[in-house]
Order: C-alpha cells, then structure tokens, then sequence
C-alpha cells in the first residue's frame, strides 16, 4: 500500500550529487525532507554490475528513486526494482536537457511526445509505490502554456496523483545542461495556473530557489517545493529544514552527525573510493572562514585513506566552530 508522504521540501535529483552517500548525510541532517535518487538510466538500473553502490537506500525514507527511460518492460522492471529497494517512489524524468540523454531516448526531449510519456507512466504504476513525474513547461526559447496543459491533461489520464514541475523550458540545442537551469526564464504563475484546473494532483515547484525564506513563502502558494542547488553547494543548510519548514526543534551540527556518517561509510572503503564516500561530507567547511588548514590536512590523509584521522579532525573541527 503506499504511504501518505509530506513533499513540502523535497531536495532535488542531481547527477553526481545525490549519491547514497549524500543522502545518507542528508537524512541525518533532516527526518522530514524528501529525498531523490540521482537520475539512473533504467538500462543500468537493470543491468549494472555496480547497481549496489549507485541505489542502495538504507532506510532513508522517504526517498524517490528517479529514472530515465522510454522503454515500457524496462520501465516496469524498473519499478519493480524501486519496491524491492524499499523506495517510497519511483520518478520518470522527462525534464533534463543534456545530448547524452536525449540520444538515450529519455529526459526533456520526451515532452515532444505526450502520448509516450502517458505509456511510460502507466508501466510505471503499481499499487505498492508512488509513480510520479518530474518535467519542465515546455520546449524550446518561448513559453507555450498550452502545450504546457495539454501535456499534463494526457499525463493526467493515468491517474497521477504528484508531478514536479521546474519552472522553466527546456532547450534542446545550443546551450549547456547548466545553462538550461539559468537562461531559460522562470514562469511561477504556469504552475499556478495548472493546479487550479487539477486540484487532484499536487503540484511541487522546482527552480529559482535559492534560499530557505524563498523556499518557506513560496509554500504558501504551492503544494512544495524542490531545491537543488542549494543544497549541492551547502547540504548542512539542511539542518534547518525540520525547524523552518516543518517547525520542530533545531538541529545544530554537532560530532554525533559526524559519527553517524562515519558509522556509514567505514565498512564502505574497501569497495568505493575514498573521495565520493567523503564529498558530501566536506561542504561542511561552506563559507566557514579559517577552514583552509582542515582542508589541507583532509587531503592529505585522504590520499593516504587515513579515514580514522579524518573523522576526528572533523568532529574537532565541529566543536571548535560550534557551527549552528
């Protein structure tokens, strides 16, 4: 059966980024936010000999599993794969830009054909998790709010109950995948538009926003939002969630945060490099000034894997700071 879930903030799928790792140091940070997946190719999700180390979850629900894709049985193996997983939710993306993912018959370029994405959607659909779509307004350099709703009126017939909607188009041709993220304008008021014409199916917003008073006053007009970025750039920004968005006691950085992230990835090392174990991990220096020694040190016993080291030059540096 699945479960009622809160998506008032969700933090976005980003590649390379929203690893296992990250999200394990994420839900430490935060019980409340929802979390994603990277974006993974359902051909690798079925046949990837390192499919451990790219899905595992280790309970840390709420989570969606997001994929690419356009093939309906690896679609619906795909799901099957996100249940066994213990995923709250598996999420098509038919809104990234990139070559690579447009030569792989996924991502924004699906858009051009709703019908599709409507097949895709229901190969997806099972009663024992939540399937869902992430997806832009459009296509190209001009907003066309009727392609918009016409889109989501076919996705519709599939009973979907959640989409997420980054607010811009998505351009094909002639700019990069970061650029897409930037030069395409943000168009809040589409979204506006389409919940009030399917008050069914809740609509969480993503783009723009970047910060955390953004994030709390957009959600008096959107059912929630989904922030990326932000949380790329500073994930202990997090700690602050469960206070402002879901208004529960603070969370201050502390060493048991360090500790319960080190518990995770020790047993680890032998199999994945020291560095993606860590990275997520090292944003905690973001915009602390007199950080530069700790940073010099963690390099060097990284290159000797002196993990022991770098737990207690951590949680050293977390005491000395008091970050808050």
């Amino acid at each position: 059966m699945k479960k009622e879930i809160s998506r008032k903030f969700c933090v976005a799928p980003m590649m390379g980024y929203t690893t296992p790792y990250a999200r394990k140091l994420y839900r430490i940070l935060t019980k409340n936010s929802f979390l994603f997946s990277e974006m993974i190719a359902t051909k690798s999700l079925i046949f990837s000999k390192s499919r451990e180390n790219i899905i595992d979850n280790d309970f840390n629900n709420p989570v969606a599993l997001q994929v690419g894709g356009s093939e309906i049985e690896d679609l619906t193996k795909a799901s099957q794969i996100a249940i066994n997983y213990n995923y709250d939710e598996i999420n098509l993306n038919v809104g990234c830009p990139s070559k690579a993912v447009q030569k792989g018959s996924f991502g924004a370029c699906l858009m051009k054909d709703k019908i599709l994405v409507r097949n895709c959607m229901e190969a997806l659909q099972n009663d024992k998790i939540e399937a869902t779509l992430k997806c832009r307004l459009g296509l190209g350099r001009k907003l066309n709010y009727d392609f918009f709703e016409e889109f989501i009126d076919e996705i519709s017939k599939t009973g979907i109950r959640i989409i997420y909607v980054h607010a811009r188009n998505a351009i094909l041709s002639g700019i990069s995948p970061h650029g897409n993220r930037t030069i395409p304008p943000l168009n809040y008021n589409f979204v506006k538009k389409i919940k009030k014409k399917y008050p069914n199916i809740t609509f969480i917003l993503n783009g723009g926003i970047d910060n955390l008073d953004k994030a709390e006053n957009l959600l008096k007009e959107f059912d929630g939002v989904m922030v990326g970025r932000l949380i790329k750039n500073n994930p202990f920004i997090l700690k602050d969630i469960d206070k402002k968005i879901f208004k529960e006691k603070n969370r201050l950085i502390d060493e048991s945060i360090i500790e319960n992230y080190f518990e995770y990835i020790k047993p680890k090392l032998g199999f994945e490099s020291i560095f993606r174990l860590l990275s997520p991990l090292l944003n905690i220096f973001f915009s602390v000034p007199h950080s530069k020694n700790y940073k010099s040190k963690i390099n060097d016993y990284m290159k000797d894997q002196k993990i022991n080291l770098i737990e207690d030059l951590l949680i050293k540096f977390v005491n000395e700071k008091k970050l808050n």
